[in-house]
């Protein structure tokens, strides 16, 4: 099964290709500035926006190389600079179909429960009753539906070539042409990430709160060094094993692919 032998290889080739850990690490590090408070929060939000699709080219391209039976030979600083406008363009496109979306599931489920009766269950004077639950639970599937529609235009643009623009059309276009195999990867890189990042974010982030007004004061004040440096390792792990096995999925799945014709690239790959 595609999913599972993903996986596998997903494990494979991070066992066995330490080099990843410093692509991961300047993703951790990116997302632990963004976490911080003030002028650094800043600076972390300006590398990620404009820093990561210059990573994720080369991340990807060495992720590629890894794979056993790959005949890739694109060097990483080269995918770097190749896909940085496409992976930049993709990123803020699909982020403002994303935002999009968002803001008008989340009117609808504001409209539906009323302002003030949100604003009181997040001070902690209310509680939220089993229909407005189930709204809410249906507000966050859609919206993690769509993310999810969208989430391979990275993949896309690596490995097929597209542009920004045509990065978004081609995930959707995976995504319901592999909707059984998606689902399954969904399943197994929400579970493999989750065991990292739940633990995290209750005990680190939300500081073991276990009220909504406690959730949303612990989410709101500013975080330690401490508590950033352990969010930045957690980071680290995640996105390690996240985006490599996106990798070996997406090239699973479309090289099994009727048809299928692997991207020819030019230069040697290095880290």
């Amino acid at each position: 099964m595609t999913v599972l032998q993903s996986f596998r290889t997903t494990l494979q080739v991070v066992t066995e290709t330490p080099v990843l850990v410093a692509f991961a690490l300047a993703f951790g590090a990116m997302g632990a500035l963004n976490n911080a408070s003030g002028l650094v929060s800043v600076v972390g939000t300006i590398l990620l926006l404009f820093g990561s699709p210059a990573l994720i080219g080369a991340f990807y391209t060495a992720i590629d190389g890894a794979r056993p039976g790959t005949d890739t030979d694109l060097r990483a600083s080269t995918a770097a600079r190749r896909y940085y406008v496409s992976l930049l363009g993709a990123s803020v496109l699909s982020g403002l179909v994303i935002m999009v979306v968002a803001m008008v599931v989340g009117g609808g489920v504001v409209g539906y429960i009323g302002f003030d009766r949100l604003n009181a269950v997040l001070n902690g004077s209310a509680s939220l009753t089993l229909v407005e639950l189930a709204a809410g639970g249906a507000a966050l599937a859609v919206l993690a539906a769509v993310v999810y529609v969208f989430t391979f235009f990275d993949t896309a643009v690596v490995f097929d070539g597209k542009t920004a623009g045509g990065s978004l059309s081609r995930s959707v276009d995976f995504v319901f042409g592999n909707f059984r195999q998606v689902v399954g990867y969904a399943v197994v890189a929400t579970v493999a990430t989750s065991v990292v990042d739940l633990p995290v974010l209750w005990f680190v982030t939300l500081d073991g709160a276990t009220t909504v007004a406690g959730a949303v004061t612990a989410f709101q004040a500013p975080m330690s060094a401490v508590d950033i440096a352990v969010v930045a390792v957690a980071s680290t792990v995640t996105t390690l094993v996240g985006r490599t096995y996106k990798v070996c999925f997406y090239r699973a799945c479309t090289d099994d692919a009727p048809g299928a014709d692997p991207v020819t690239t030019d230069g040697e790959w290095a880290a």
